[in-house]
């Protein structure tokens, strides 16, 4: 029996290694299967098969070309995968990357990689464009990339220095007529004498007129009062008598319902409610872990807010909330895109040319965010956005002024 134990021994060790061979083949063909179903259905424009060693790809090659004719996709062999800041160099160094695409999508991987490779590539700037190029090839959300980004570079976004909260600052003439109506009219609750709470993480600031802000500025905001008491609000701020401009008119198959009001100073105040309808899915997802405000007002309550800021340049004003701010989109209505900023607070970019107010140079609303790390963010402020870091916090795009405590 001893003398055959190199040979039974031999037999187990050729039956590990195939077994093992088979499960690794088992794991592609799997994952290759997962990748092909979802270009096919297009909820990938294109993608990569994980990087392999080529002898790997040689011997599945024709397994995957099987796979691919059954999902009615097409196969490019790419053996010199180019350095992007999207995937660590040494996750396709040597390795042999398999794309899966339909239609143009191979063109439009080709041009991509003729552009990197005549790229400077000292240039971070560049080299994170082409990094989200590449990332919006394989289909991921502006925060997937800055994920990866985050993990292989010196990337931040605002966002992940942890945003606490959201306050919205308005200007007035009669500061006190403005405290009397959000402390008595609506009942909102105060944190200051001219602070007001109108979500778990959103409050307003009231001040009074000062050099940058004037009686002649006009407000290039709103602000969004989400609740689900339409009926109940709207019956009341008639009773009190509070100036509407759009009255309330509930549509059973609109994505939200609303009626607008004008406060002392003249902004506009949105009493809204959202319903379940598809550009909404991902924000009503949101909205459901908010937490009620409850006012002084017969039990009334808000529980999110949304500020809408007025534009020219929308596409501009995205991909700064995308890729400086980092803040994640929850509805897309085309002409206006929602941000959500903290757990129950939200910004709301508009084009100007649809929306309720005028786009104006001269803003009439200040926005600030409480973060976390404001040292941290500070410090990497001033090394990699300086060309909108300030003493007191960020200008974006179209002169918006963003205070960072």
């Amino acid at each position: 029996m001893w003398k055959d134990w190199p040979r039974i021994f031999l037999t187990i060790s050729l039956i590990s290694v195939i077994s093992s061979c088979q499960k690794q083949a088992d794991e592609a063909s799997i994952a290759f299967k997962v990748y092909c179903e979802m270009v096919a259905n297009d909820a990938k424009p294109v993608a990569f098969q994980y990087p392999m060693a080529p002898e790997s790809v040689d011997l599945r090659w024709s397994d995957f070309e099987q796979i691919a004719k059954g999902y009615d996709v097409q196969l490019f062999r790419e053996d010199s995968f180019p350095e992007t800041l999207l995937f660590p160099s040494e996750a396709t160094a040597a390795k042999t990357v398999v794309i899966i695409y339909t239609g143009n999508r191979l063109k439009q991987y080709q041009q991509w990689k003729h552009d990197v490779l005549v790229s400077n590539e000292e240039d971070f700037k560049s080299q994170e464009a082409l990094a989200r190029r590449l990332g919006r090839l394989l289909g991921y959300s502006a925060q997937g990339v800055n994920n990866l980004l985050r993990k292989n570079t010196a990337y931040r976004d605002l966002a992940s220095f942890g945003i606490d909260g959201q306050l919205t600052h308005l200007y007035y003439e009669d500061i006190g007529k403005a405290v009397t109506f959000y402390s008595e009219v609506l009942g909102l609750p105060q944190n200051d004498s001219t602070r007001f709470q109108i979500s778990t993480n959103g409050y307003i600031q009231l001040h009074l007129f000062d050099e940058k802000h004037t009686k002649e500025q006009p407000k290039s905001t709103a602000i969004a009062l989400l609740t689900d008491q339409l009926p109940e609000w709207y019956a009341y701020v008639k009773e009190k008598e509070v100036p509407i401009k759009y009255t309330y008119r509930p549509k059973d198959d609109g994505p939200h319902d609303g009626f607008v009001v004008i406060d002392p100073g003249g902004y506009l105040l949105e009493f809204e409610q959202f319903k379940q309808h598809p550009e909404n899915e991902l924000f009503m997802a949101a909205l459901a872990q908010t937490k009620k405000v409850v006012t002084k007002i017969d039990s009334l309550n808000f529980f999110a807010t949304v500020t809408w800021t007025y534009h020219q340049d929308l596409l501009k004003m995205q991909h700064f909330y995308d890729e400086v701010l980092g803040y994640t989109m929850v509805a897309d209505q085309g002409w206006t895109k929602i941000y959500q900023t903290s757990p129950s607070t939200f910004i709301g970019l508009v084009d100007e040319r649809r929306g309720m107010q005028n786009y104006a140079d001269d803003k009439a609303v200040n926005i600030e965010w409480n973060i976390a790390d404001k040292p941290g963010f500070d410090q990497y402020a001033n090394t990699h956005l300086r060309e909108y870091h300030t003493v007191s916090g960020l200008i974006g795009p179209e002169k918006y002024q963003y205070i960072i405590r």
